[in-house]
């Protein structure tokens, strides 16, 4: 064996000395050193046991003959595993002909380097330099090997995912179109998701498959190019001659799913799993494609029970969590990326949804660890820098938000999401100008962005420049499509501003919200119709909609809502219809009854009422719900508060906002007494 190609080796190493790739010819030189004792090794024995066997006869010399036989198979594999393990490309994980060393130490086919769409290393993210990239050629080797690497099933044709012709980051599967949608409208977030919760055919045949049938290869040819039907027929007509088969049934599934005849790929999926109850493949391609068809239910038993069973592949985890995202379960979806982040700490698609569902779950100092770990791999991804700002403004850091989208539009100028983001930053902030001058830059980029003029008609009426918001109002109104929710929504806001004066308009506005069905199912129509209520002296009405708003919010989530509370009208609404005596606990106002009541908001400015002598330490701040604070004016401050009564199963919260520490001994301590024995403190 080794006569046949010891110049093919011979030159391979000459190639490296070429390359100055002294460590990896020297590498090489041992390996094959070792191969060839290996082989003379195993040589001898088999001819030392061929002799014996030839004293043998009849039965014990055929039983003799085939053990030998697989000796010689098992020594032939273990050679070729070796040399297949150092002439693999980490990307397709195959044998490949010619081999690419980074500068960073890290190797890559040729292949796979021209399909990079960026060229960074997708292990460590370093940018690749054409003068630091060396070639090793290996053509030789390769094709002398290539019929035993697929016998042993090192190589299998290689089939490319159904929705990517690029390789982006190892298995990530990642879609930057699909990204830049996402930056753009943060809505179709969840059909990002969905556009990468994929498995592709290469992923699901095993990797010690020796079907070479030409009928077999041509199918996944076929499958491979993209011709689905042609693969079907071949399948089908292969499936005659071996009727038996679980894995063309999984291949067949496989292709009616790319054919979306989902009903066919159920069909043919049940089939394989009757035949093989406890094979994993089956239920994983049957569960991603109740994941494409939203019964996310279903998905979630069939990829547990493909997990159950073993299957070993990594985006089966990625998927899994997906459905429970879209299920509404967040620890499903946590335990699952986090199991797939251990196998791969790196995965830039994994990592992204993990975000999203802490986002969703109002998990914020998780979700911006998450994009920490993404930055710490691409400090440059301005998709993650914007989503990185948005979370700091749910979180009331805008100005460090801010920051975040301003990296974000140094990389990308022309993302007007990141600019309207950054424009909702500033207004929060005060700043009326930069939210302008932003969103100016918006409607240059993308005159027709009706969230721009939205957004700055709020801008010019609340800098009282009405005549700029009826102008800009009317441009706005002529671009919101009115076959969606939001956008409804969002005129009858700019509606309700510029006619808050006018009871007849508003009344017009209330009717045609009215008109909407479902109205319960948006939150933030229900809240511009609260509104509504409000300027219209409809308090009842008010108060049902903004217990509906409640009802839609976690404990501690309802601050949007509050400031509806301290219209003086409806403070004096609660006042009325609030006879509940709390005056022990210094709550004397409709407002501070109706947040205890229905919050279990307690503030610390209603002390304030039990002490008179923190009068003189009462300031008035704008940024706090009652509108007072108390300020310690550099001294002790010693605060006693009544015992709280509120519900069993309440978190309390101690919230203080310290403004500027003084002096580094200085220190906050809490003495906490309980009437209930089993609350420890």
């Amino acid at each position: 064996m080794f006569s046949m190609i010891d110049d093919d080796f011979d030159q391979y190493i000459k190639k490296l000395n070429e390359n100055k790739s002294s460590d990896f010819s020297e590498k090489f030189q041992n390996l094959l050193l070792f191969i060839k004792e290996k082989y003379l090794e195993d040589l001898k024995i088999s001819s030392e046991n061929i002799g014996k066997e030839k004293k043998g006869k009849g039965k014990g010399k055929s039983l003799n003959k085939n053990s030998y036989l697989k000796r010689e198979q098992v020594s032939n594999s273990n050679v070729i595993d070796i040399i297949a393990n150092e002439m693999t490309c980490p990307i397709s994980s195959e044998p490949e002909d010619q081999l690419c060393i980074l500068k960073c130490q890290h190797i890559l086919s040729l292949n796979n380097l021209k399909l990079l769409k960026q060229k960074i290393c997708p292990k460590c993210r370093e940018k690749i330099e054409e003068n630091d990239i060396r070639y090793l050629p290996q053509n030789s080797i390769y094709k002398n090997l290539y019929t035993k690497f697929s016998e042993s099933g090192h190589i299998i044709p290689p089939i490319k995912s159904e929705n990517s012709d690029q390789i982006y980051d190892s298995d990530d599967s990642d879609n930057s179109e699909a990204d830049l949608i996402l930056a753009k409208k943060k809505k179709s977030i969840n059909s990002i998701i969905k556009l990468n919760s994929n498995i592709s055919l290469s992923s699901i045949l095993s990797r010690n498959s020796k079907k070479q049938h030409p009928t077999y290869q041509n199918i996944i040819k076929e499958i491979n190019e993209k011709h689905y039907e042609k693969a079907e027929s071949l399948c089908k007509e292969f499936l005659n001659f071996f009727p038996k088969s679980y894995s063309l049934r999984c291949i067949l599934g496989y292709i009616y799913r790319c054919l979306k005849n989902y009903e066919q790929a159920h069909f043919y999926l049940k089939e394989a799993i009757n035949l093989k109850p406890k094979e994993p493949i089956a239920y994983l391609i049957c569960g991603e494609i109740f994941f494409w068809q939203s019964d996310y239910k279903e998905a979630i038993y069939k990829l547990e029970k493909s997990k159950n069973y073993k299957a070993k592949i990594n985006n089966l985890y990625i998927i899994l969590g997906n459905s429970y995202l879209f299920n509404e379960e967040h620890n499903g979806a946590y335990s699952n990326y986090n199991f797939a982040l251990k196998n791969n700490p790196d995965n830039y698609l994994c990592l992204k949804n993990n975000a999203y569902n802490y986002e969703k779950w109002k998990y914020y100092l998780e979700a911006l660890e998450m994009l920490d770990k993404l930055l710490n791999i691409n400090k440059d991804d301005s998709l993650i820098l914007c989503y990185y700002g948005e979370i700091l403004c749910n979180i009331g850091q805008y100005s460090k938000a801010i920051s975040y989208f301003t990296k974000a539009n140094i990389i990308d100028p022309e993302n007007t999401h990141n600019l309207n983001k950054r424009a909702i930053a500033y207004y929060a902030l005060q700043d009326y100008n930069k939210v302008l001058l932003d969103l100016d830059k918006v409607i240059q980029l993308d005159p027709l962005n009706s969230l721009a003029y939205y957004l700055k008609c709020i801008i010019y009426y609340t800098k009282k420049d009405i005549d700029n918001a009826i102008m800009v109002f009317k441009k706005c109104k002529e671009l919101l499509d009115f076959n969606d929710i939001l956008a409804k929504t969002q005129l009858f806001h700019l509606e309700y501003l510029l006619n808050k004066n006018n009871s007849t308009e508003l009344n017009n506005i209330l009717t045609k919200i009215n008109q909407i069905s479902n109205i319960k199912d948006s939150e933030l129509l229900t809240l511009v119709r609260c509104k509504v209520y409000v300027e219209l002296k409809m308090y009842h009405e008010a108060m049902l909609d903004l217990n509906l708003l409640y009802s839609k919010r976690s404990g501690y989530d309802y601050r949007s809502y509050i400031y509806l509370l301290e219209h003086t009208d409806v403070l004096l609404y609660l006042n009325v219809n609030n006879n509940n005596d709390y005056s022990k606990l210094g709550i004397v106002n409709g407002f501070s009854k109706h947040m205890y009541e229905r919050l279990n908001v307690y503030f610390i400015s209603n002390l304030v009422n039990l002490n008179s002598e923190l009068h003189q330490l009462q300031e008035n701040d704008i940024n706090s719900l009652s509108d007072k604070i108390i300020s310690s004016k550099n001294e002790e401050l010693y605060l006693n508060l009544p015992m709280l009564y509120f519900n069993w199963d309440s978190v309390v919260i101690w919230k203080i906002n310290v403004k500027e520490i003084l002096n580094k001994d200085c220190f906050i301590k809490f003495i906490i007494k309980s009437t209930v024995s089993f609350i420890n403190c």
